[in-house]
């Protein structure tokens, strides 16, 4: 790719010039030495004074934060750490994204990190290349529909339940001593 007089490539991105003096660095001993942690729904990893970014977070799908993604060295590290019997990084939950996907859950093409629909209840907001925002939002409401149906109760019942008071959102069992009945969403939503 061809540069102009500014510095600057035809598609508008800056070059960075490389100094000639770049220090080779031993990319085995660094991975070697590399200090792996869980940090939420990710791996960081340390790779030493020596490699500029130092921290790189790591996706459970095996992204890197930093420019390289899915090629960055640093995945090496984790995947040894893994191999090792390190400690795995907890799965999110259902429809939270830590990063935002390569791919649109709903149509499969691909997907970008939009900033402005990060929530931390959420994760990472996205946006699907075809549709912008369209398809997030569709996920998001089908979400929330899979979620409504799952849980029938608008307040569930309060029971004692092997000695314990508790919310049985799971429904009132025969051996449950009852001490608030609970209010179905069937209840209070009316079709009028």
């Amino acid at each position: 790719m061809q540069e102009n007089a500014h510095g600057h490539s035809p598609g508008g991105h800056q070059f960075i010039p490389i100094p000639s003096e770049v220090t080779k660095v031993d990319l085995n001993r660094i991975l070697l030495d590399a200090i792996v942690h869980v940090s939420g729904y990710h791996y960081v990893v340390d790779l030493g004074p020596d490699v500029k970014p130092r921290l790189h977070t790591i996706s459970k799908e095996k992204r890197c934060n930093c420019i390289h993604g899915k090629d960055c060295p640093a995945i090496a590290a984790v995947t040894e750490f893994l191999r090792k019997g390190g400690e795995r990084a907890p799965d999110p939950p259902p429809g939270y994204f830590p990063v935002a996907p390569e791919k649109c859950p709903i149509c499969n093409a691909p997907a970008y990190h939009e900033p402005r629909l990060n929530r931390s209840h959420l994760g990472a907001g996205w946006g699907c290349s075809k549709t912008g925002e369209k398809h997030y939002w569709r996920y998001r409401s089908q979400l929330i529909q899979e979620a409504l149906k799952a849980n029938p109760w608008l307040f569930p019942p309060v029971v004692i339940r092997a000695g314990k008071q508790i919310k049985a959102w799971d429904g009132i069992l025969p051996s449950d001593t009852v001490l608030y009945e609970g209010v179905l969403r069937a209840d209070v939503v009316s079709s009028t």
